[in-house]
């Protein structure tokens, strides 16, 4: 029997596309429902008035602290009535304390039905669908120009900027060989530009990555040996959301070839094949450690293998990094410690599978950006002597790639 809120046509058996659809409603005159059957919560409506008695006009920024608000707030009365033109329905609502707001019926019912994509102070909050990837899904890793980067034009940074989100990563070709230009480089896709947009790390503003030591400070990347699939800096709280890898020198023939893998791909295959091995990386926090690169300091970040929203249960983060630590505790269930150990291991085993493994050389002034939340990366050994392997490596935030995305979206829009 089909749902009440929903009737279906169907075309040979399958659902094709809805001839009628409840409406958002009032029950009782009392309890708001959405069309998917949920009931909206008073605080979580008054929440939402946007009159000048609730927010700011020019920011829509509230004006009252959430304990201003009556603890037992309720409905007195609701009632939808006709909007504007197009089918656009509106509701009234007065609360207990006697105030009133009114609301677009279709604004509530989206971002009850996404959260994520549906905002208060901007509206269009939502960013680009996911696209996992494997070794063959993803063997062409976007391209693209810095003489465009360097133009800003609201479509390419909108075509930069999704791929960034959609794909994790994507190259930038033609990037001048100066040192630090990755700098000038997050500036610009930032656009930040009061200051450095990089976010500096105990190795400096940014790092260099040859096999020799980067001044006194030591690290496995710091040589010509293989370097397996890993994300950076998993002892630090935050750790940072995207790297630029620039490559200034690449004269390696033979070997030396950068590797990419999809963590959320990995991590969704484990989920589905061993849910209760994918729960225990998601629950137990484990330790990340680094000794500073010099032996002067400890750095330390306790974190789960694998991070799910709480709300959502999507995969936000993965955390693999050998060379790290990712250390459990010494837990009191002997099955729990098996249990972990053999879920770690099914993981590494994955992650570092040819699956998943992308290969891709970085030549010189290419410039690959990738979300370290998300994207492992790796290089396979080279010999030193064939020529120079120089690359040069810093980090920005998150929110440094998601803002440009939506000033691009909405200049567009525009």
């Amino acid at each position: 029997m089909l749902p009440p809120q929903m009737l279906l046509r169907r075309i040979d058996g399958c659902a094709a596309w809805p001839l009628f659809q409840r409406q958002i409603s009032v029950v009782a005159g009392t309890k708001v429902m959405t069309r998917s059957n949920r009931e909206l919560h008073p605080l979580w409506l008054r929440e939402r008035c946007a009159g000048p008695a609730s927010v700011q006009w020019e920011t829509v920024q509230p004006l009252h602290q959430p304990h201003e608000l009556p603890v037992d707030l309720k409905i007195t009365s609701a009632r939808v009535r006709p909007g504007g033109g197009g089918g656009a329905q509106l509701m009234s609502v007065t609360f207990s304390d006697g105030h009133t707001s009114v609301f677009g019926c279709d604004a509530l019912e989206a971002e009850s039905e996404d959260f994520f994509s549906h905002g208060i102070q901007q509206k269009d909050i939502a960013l680009p669908n996911i696209h996992l990837w494997d070794a063959n899904s993803g063997a062409a890793v976007a391209r693209y120009s810095y003489d465009d980067l360097e133009r800003g034009t609201p479509k390419f940074m909108l075509d930069l900027t999704t791929s960034l989100l959609k794909d994790g990563h994507a190259i930038l070709e033609g990037v001048p060989c100066f040192d630090k230009e990755l700098m000038s480089v997050a500036k610009m896709i930032s656009g930040f530009h009061g200051g450095s947009s990089v976010r500096p790390t105990n190795w400096g503003e940014v790092f260099n990555v040859r096999s020799i030591p980067d001044g006194d400070l030591k690290d496995l990347a710091y040589t010509s040996e293989r370097l397996y699939p890993h994300v950076d800096n998993p002892y630090r709280d935050p750790n940072p959301g995207f790297q630029l890898l620039h490559a200034l020198e690449n004269e390696c023939t033979s070997g030396g070839l950068s590797l990419a893998v999809d963590g959320f791909a990995v991590a969704g295959r484990l989920r589905h094949e061993n849910p209760e091995w994918f729960e225990l990386l998601t629950k137990v926090a484990s330790r990340w450690e680094n000794d500073g690169g010099d032996r002067s300091t400890a750095m330390v970040h306790f974190a789960p293998y694998i991070q799910i929203d709480s709300t959502s249960g999507r995969i936000v983060q993965v955390r693999y990094s050998p060379k790290s630590g990712g250390y459990f505790p010494a837990l009191s269930d002997p099955q729990m410690m098996e249990n972990l150990y053999a879920a770690r291991r099914q993981y590494s085993q994955l992650l570092d599978s040819d699956e998943y493994a992308v290969h891709f050389k970085l030549n010189k002034g290419d410039l690959w950006i990738f979300n370290n939340l998300r994207v492992l990366h790796g290089r396979s050994e080279f010999n030193p002597n064939e020529g120079a392997r120089f690359f040069q490596g810093g980090y920005f935030d998150m929110d440094a790639v998601t803002g440009a995305y939506f000033r691009a979206k909405y200049k567009l829009a525009n």
